[in-house]
């Protein structure tokens, strides 16, 4: 298959992408600035543009097969409250996401997987008392724009999957996840690589469709 993975650069999108060549698929990686890593990667398409672009996103999207949208704001939080410099628009989910399904209607392409959090809409109401705290005190304005999103997503008509991951980690890959539709985890952790692989195997099948998943170790 032909993917596009927008996001490309972040932990989970590097995953994904790597596990995606492996397996043998033609990958378009959309990036705000190409890295080293990417870029040694053989077979792997970058396309350098901005989310925010309606003609950025348009070349990316143009003869896939399907779409991986792993945006967000990798900006320490604690860092912004007390006034560092904003490097991402407060709104990249939505703006982003929303440029992406504009691009995929005209392009013909219809299959859409998108990342987004565990507590998100539906699932807010399953986060422990001390993560619903730190989502109001500290990360409102991501959690508000992953919300805005994901009612992007749901309305575009697309056949469409989100994937709400809980807290990531780094450690290697079990292959072993937990799926629910109906908000329930079995860990608070993960590693980025276990996202990845359940990424692929809902991107590369017809697993999902029209679903929100609920995704833990």
């Amino acid at each position: 298959m032909k993917i596009a993975v927008f996001g490309a650069s972040g932990g989970i999108g590097a995953a994904t992408i790597r596990l995606l060549l492996s397996q043998g698929h033609q990958v378009t990686a959309f990036v705000r600035s190409p890295s080293a890593a990417l870029s040694t990667q053989e077979g792997l398409l970058i396309i350098q543009g901005d989310a925010m672009h309606q003609g950025d996103v348009a070349r990316a999207v143009q003869g896939q097969d399907a779409v991986v949208v792993s945006l967000g704001n990798s900006q320490n939080p604690f860092a912004m409250m007390f006034g560092a410099k904003r490097t991402t628009p407060v709104n990249i989910c939505e703006i982003g996401t929303a440029h992406i399904i504009a691009a995929m209607l005209e392009a013909g392409v219809k299959r859409l997987v998108v990342v987004s959090a565990f507590g998100i809409g539906a699932t807010r109401a399953q986060l422990p008392l001390m993560f619903k705290l730190f989502y109001r005190l500290v990360l409102a304005e991501h959690m508000a724009d992953k919300e805005r999103q994901e009612i992007a997503v749901k309305g575009s008509g697309l056949d469409w999957t989100i994937i709400q991951p809980v807290g990531l980690t780094n450690k290697p890959g079990t292959g072993d996840y937990f799926v629910s539709t109906a908000g329930e985890i079995r860990k608070q952790q993960m590693p980025r690589e276990d996202v990845a692989l359940c990424i692929v195997r809902q991107t590369t099948n017809e697993a999902g469709l029209g679903q929100t998943i609920s995704l833990s170790g």
